[in-house]
């Protein structure tokens, strides 16, 4: 008796598996441009923004529901934690009485470094560190009626867009979106 070998075709060709590698290949490549790392990393780094403007702006409208004013630097930086006065004279406002204005950090939630000199003002070619605003209101007549902004610069808006809060007004309570400087 003659046995006969029967030769068995399992498994794949190496043609069939490099086209199913070259398939994988170009549904990762397109997979990876549609969900955009770069960009998922900027809006979770502009949540933590906002958070940290929803933060400082309660503890600001606590001492404005307790002072019947708004604080000035160096009371409202100590009202804060985690948070530290920028360094050098853009801090000064921070640890001066009475100043209206106020740039700050907050530890673990750093800002940009795309600023101009001032601190604040994100003119897309400098390369300095971005730093939260704080400023408050006074009248014309010297009265302070409780009325702050908080400034933040953004990681994911087009170039030059920022967050702020302000506690009266229009815009009172939520965080708003602009380009427009002169809000505060």
């Amino acid at each position: 008796m003659t046995k006969k070998l029967i030769k068995s075709n399992k498994g794949f060709t190496l043609i069939e598996l490099l086209i199913v590698i070259v398939i994988i290949g170009i549904l990762s490549g397109i997979l990876v441009v549609i969900i955009d790392p770069t960009r998922q990393q900027n809006r979770a780094k502009d949540a933590s923004v906002q958070a940290a403007i929803n933060k400082v702006a309660l503890s600001a409208e606590g001492h404005v529901s307790s002072y019947g004013e708004a604080a000035d630097g160096p009371d409202f930086i100590a009202g804060l934690q985690n948070a530290t006065a920028a360094p050098g004279a853009l801090g000064a406002g921070c640890t001066t009485a009475l100043s209206d204005s106020c740039l700050f950090s907050i530890t673990g939630n750093a800002l940009p470094a795309e600023c101009a000199a001032d601190g604040y003002t994100d003119d897309g070619t400098s390369s300095n560190q971005c730093y939260y605003r704080y400023e408050r209101g006074i009248t014309e007549g010297g009265t302070n009626v409780g009325t702050f902004w908080i400034v933040a610069d953004s990681h994911g808006l087009a170039r030059g867009r920022q967050y702020y809060y302000v506690n009266r007004g229009s815009d009172s309570g939520t965080i708003q979106t602009t380009d427009d400087l002169t809000i505060y």
